[in-house]
C-alpha cells in the first residue's frame, strides 16, 4: 500500500471519528438505535440540548434539540430515548433542576401501574410540566416534615427574642438596662431641642436685622442692574473689537504669505520652464551639447583628433629632434636616413 492511499484512508478515518465526537457532544449517539418523542413547553427554562432524560433517576436518554416556535410561542423539545423503552400513555416531561448548580434535566412520571393506558408511539407528544429543586429531590411527605421542622425551629427562635426584649422581668438585664438607655437619650434629646428653641427666640432680632441686611443689599443689586448690564455690554463690545482687530490683521499677514508663495511658485514655474525648454533642445541637437550628443560626425571627428594627438605624443617621444627649435632641414633629415637604416 502506497503513503498516499495511507494518507486518505488516515485523513478519512480522522473526519469520520471528529464528525462522531461532535455528534456525541451535542448528545447524538451514531452507533446506537433510539426512539424520538416530543414535548412543548411555554417555558424551557435554561434546558439545552444534551440534557439529562431520567426516570425515577435512571438515565433513559437525552434531549436531541430545543427549537422555539415564534408562530404558537411554544419551545419544542425532542427526546432521544432509549430503543427498548416504551412509555405509556398519560406519561409527563417535566424539567427540573438536578443539582445546587442549576442544571436542568427532563424527568418522566410514568401514569400509575394500574392505570392501563396503552403505550405510546415513537414520535408522540408527552405532558409537559416543570418542577423546582426541593419538589424533584425531596418527597412531598418528608418536605412536610422538613417543613414542620423548620416551623419549630423558628418559633423558638422568636420566642427566645421575645424573651431577650421582655428581659423576663429582671430590671438589671441587658435588655432592660438598653431601653433605660434609650429612654435616657431620649430626653437628652428633648432637652436639647428645647435649648435650641430658646436660643432661637433670643437671636431672632439678630437674624431679622440680617435678613434686612441682606434685603438692602439684594435691592442695591436690582437697582444697579442696568448699569451692571451697560458695563458688561461695554466689555463685550471692546472684546469684540479686539477680536475683530486681531483678526484683520492676522488675514492681512495670510494674504501676504499666500502673495509672497505664488510669485515665489511662479519664479520656480519659470525657472522650470527654462530647464525643459534646455533639455528640449538639447534632445533635438540644438547646441554644442546637442551636437555633441546627437551628432555622429562630430564624435568621429573628435575621435579622429584624439588618434592623432596619441601619433603626435608617440612620434615626439620617439624623434624629439624633430622638434628642437633651430634644427636645420638637412640634420633632421639625416636623423630619419637613420633611424630607417636601424629599422632595417
Amino acid at each position: 500500500m502506497s503513503n498516499e492511499i495511507k494518507i486518505a484512508l488516515l485523513a478519512i478515518v480522522a473526519i469520520a471519528l471528529s464528525f462522531w465526537g461532535i455528534k456525541f457532544i451535542k448528545g447524538k449517539n451514531l452507533f446506537s438505535r433510539s426512539n424520538i418523542y416530543y414535548v412543548e413547553y411555554p417555558n424551557a427554562l435554561s434546558i439545552k440540548t444534551s440534557s439529562e432524560v431520567v426516570i425515577q433517576g435512571v438515565s433513559v436518554g437525552f434531549v436531541s434539540a430545543v427549537n422555539l416556535d415564534l408562530e404558537t410561542r411554544k419551545v419544542k423539545v425532542t427526546l432521544d430515548l432509549r430503543k427498548d423503552l416504551q412509555l405509556p400513555k398519560g406519561t409527563k416531561a417535566e424539567i427540573f433542576a438536578n443539582g445546587f448548580m442549576g442544571t436542568k434535566s427532563v424527568r418522566l412520571v410514568l401514569p400509575p401501574m394500574d392505570a392501563n393506558t396503552g403505550i405510546l408511539e415513537p414520535g408522540s407528544y408527552l405532558t409537559s410540566g416543570s418542577v423546582g429543586f426541593l419538589g424533584a429531590n425531596i418527597p412531598r411527605e418528608e418536605l412536610e416534615d422538613y417543613m414542620s421542622v423548620i416551623q419549630l425551629g423558628v418559633k423558638g427562635i422568636l420566642d427566645t427574642i421575645s424573651n431577650s426584649l421582655s428581659g423576663n422581668g429582671d430590671p438589671n438585664s441587658p435588655m432592660a438596662t438598653s431601653l433605660r438607655d434609650l429612654q435616657g437619650t431620649l430626653s437628652n434629646l428633648e432637652s436639647s431641642t428645647a435649648q435650641l428653641d430658646q436660643l432661637l427666640a433670643a437671636s431672632s432680632g439678630n437674624i431679622n436685622g440680617s435678613l434686612k441686611n441682606m434685603n438692602t443689599i439684594t435691592g442695591n443689586l436690582a437697582s444697579s442692574n442696568s448699569k451692571i448690564n451697560s458695563i458688561i455690554d461695554n466689555a463685550d463690545k471692546f472684546s469684540g473689537q479686539l477680536n475683530a482687530v486681531d483678526l484683520k490683521q492676522t488675514m492681512t499677514e495670510v494674504n501676504q504669505t499666500i502673495a509672497n508663495l505664488k510669485a515665489t511658485l511662479a519664479r520656480a514655474d519659470q525657472s522650470l520652464n527654462s530647464v525643459n525648454g534646455l533639455m528640449s533642445d538639447i534632445g533635438e541637437g540644438k547646441g554644442s551639447l546637442g551636437k555633441l550628443l546627437k551628432s555622429d560626425s562630430l564624435y568621429t571627428r573628435i575621435d579622429a583628433l584624439g588618434a592623432r594627438s596619441d601619433s603626435l605624443v608617440k612620434d615626439l617621444k620617439a624623434r624629439p629632434y624633430r622638434y628642437i627649435p633651430l634644427k636645420g632641414r638637412k640634420r633632421v633629415m639625416r636623423y630619419d636616413r637613420k633611424d630607417a637604416a636601424e629599422k632595417k
